[in-house]
């Protein structure tokens, strides 16, 4: 009951200072392919995540909180908020422990075209060799074995030692059997699977 009370107090934080934008273009894909959503990145604690959502979604005083809340995970440990009404799109954060940002996800408001974000069709040779530019880091797949779902994804290794993935996810094959894989319709931050418990260490050493 404690920890439930002192995550909902914190869900009323109000915003006081903007958060610095001085990160570069990495990729000719531009800044969406940055390590964070609105300025939200895996492993920050509960205040600095929701501030930044608060400033860099353009939040409105008297919507310091997330439109909803949940917890979820083994034991119901984990939290698991959402913003609905964010300009970019549908915005979810899960919080391990309701402590620190474990993976993030935006739903698009509008799909982002794949030549837009330069994300290669393949992994094929032939596209590496087709000339044209792309973004080279990302391995290409698909969320299931049904391959509904086109998903490009890469891996980055983080100062505390632990991965994080940043991904991208298509449309789906829609109900009479066209593909709108075209587009992106979601980008997903989280831990990369198998870090998991690097992750915990290295946030329970930050206390």
């Amino acid at each position: 009951m404690k920890r439930v009370t002192a995550i909902s107090s914190i869900l009323v934080l109000t915003a006081c200072f903007a958060l610095p934008q001085t990160q570069e273009l990495r990729s000719i894909g531009g800044k969406e392919h940055d390590d964070n959503i609105l300025g939200v990145k895996i492993g920050m604690f509960v205040p600095e995540a929701l501030q930044a959502v608060f400033v860099n979604g353009n939040r409105k005083p008297g919507q310091e909180k997330p439109d909803a809340m949940r917890h979820e995970g083994k034991d119901n440990q984990d939290i698991r908020v959402v913003y609905n009404d964010l300009k970019p799109g549908k915005l979810q954060i899960v919080f391990a422990e309701g402590k620190w940002v474990r993976e993030i996800t935006l739903v698009y408001a509008s799909p982002r075209p794949v030549d837009e974000l330069r994300l290669p069709v393949s992994s094929s040779i032939s596209v590496a060799m087709g000339g044209q530019r792309y973004d080279d880091r990302y391995t290409v797949g698909y969320t299931d074995t049904k391959k509904l779902e086109q998903y490009w994804w890469r891996d980055e290794t983080t100062a505390a030692g632990y991965r994080i993935r940043v991904g991208f996810v298509s449309g789906k094959i829609t109900a009479g059997g066209s593909r709108d894989m075209g587009s992106v319709a979601r980008k997903i931050l989280s831990v990369t699977p198998g870090e998991e418990e690097k992750f915990r260490q290295a946030m329970a050493g930050k206390g």
